[in-house]
């Protein structure tokens, strides 16, 4: 559902820009809906360790992410395709998640990436939130806040009475960077890969890259549950391309700590063997 509304004085700017203008209808969920991934696996499949989720996506807008001047740098939801993909992990497992070119179109696009998490429950969809304005009038989620954690302006479309999100947990930019008086929700975006998680609720460490054409992200021990993933392009001067998104889950690794704690337990467990034996 492609709901916008304006302050006074935004329309015409917004026809001047060149925007497709829905009138607005009643608030629901699903404000944004799931594409389907490649293979027939649905637009809801279960990842499962040693599985993964690939699709190639045509047509990705170059600035749906952030540098659009019109939106003030923030993200539109429903452009380039509006590609919001979801899955559910069905067991903790070793995640990445990369974004790279088609054949032939990694010089004409800077992509950005972000992956949220909505626990035992898949995304909703959000709801179209009037009250949730951003500086250039726009409402989310057309213009919405993609890199800010749940609970900041221009997130408040998917979380609360609005949907279910829980938490943002990383994101990722390969073009310019956009200090918050210069973003539509005040929000900073920064060049390269970023872990924004707040807690270790759904994964125990997020790694990545960022650079060129191409995103890497790397979460270690993901909890089992439902995720969204939405990307798009950074840069308004470049051109909208294909682009070949892929989830694959492997057996988690135990942490470092983990292994010095069973090391540990194990020289416990012999020491006291010995004192038995002696």
């Amino acid at each position: 559902m492609n709901v916008i509304s304006f302050r006074p004085g935004v329309l015409s700017a917004a026809v001047a820009a060149g925007f497709v203008i829905a009138m607005p209808s009643a608030q629901a969920a699903n404000a944004v809906t799931f594409k389907p991934w490649g293979d027939d696996a649905g637009n809801a499949p279960s990842l499962n360790v040693g599985d993964v989720l690939s699709v190639t996506k045509g047509g990705v807008g170059a600035s749906n992410y952030s540098d659009n001047p019109s939106l003030l740098n923030a993200a539109w939801a429903h452009s380039g395709g509006s590609p919001w993909y979801t899955f559910f992990l069905t067991a903790e497992a070793d995640v990445s998640i990369s974004l790279t070119p088609t054949d032939g179109a990694g010089t004409l696009f800077n992509p950005g990436m972000t992956v949220w998490a909505s626990g035992d429950t898949k995304f909703n969809g959000g709801t179209a939130d009037f009250d949730d304005i951003a500086m250039n009038g726009w409402n989310s989620p057309h213009s919405f806040n993609v890199v800010g954690q749940i609970g900041d302006a221009g997130t408040l479309w998917s979380t609360g009475a609005n949907g279910n999100q829980l938490e943002t947990l990383a994101y990722a930019v390969t073009g310019e960077s956009h200090a918050a008086a210069d973003n539509g929700w005040g929000e900073t975006i920064q060049t390269g890969f970023h872990d924004v998680s707040v807690s270790n609720t759904f994964e125990q460490g997020i790694t990545g890259s960022a650079s060129g054409n191409s995103i890497l992200m790397q979460f270690s021990s993901m909890q089992s549950g439902w995720y969204t993933i939405f990307f798009g392009g950074t840069n308004h001067d470049l051109t909208a391309v294909s682009y070949d998104l892929s989830v694959a889950a492997v057996a988690a690794v135990p942490e470092p700590e983990a292994y010095a704690m069973l090391l540990a337990g194990l020289a416990m467990v012999g020491a006291i063997a010995r004192r038995r034996r002696g």
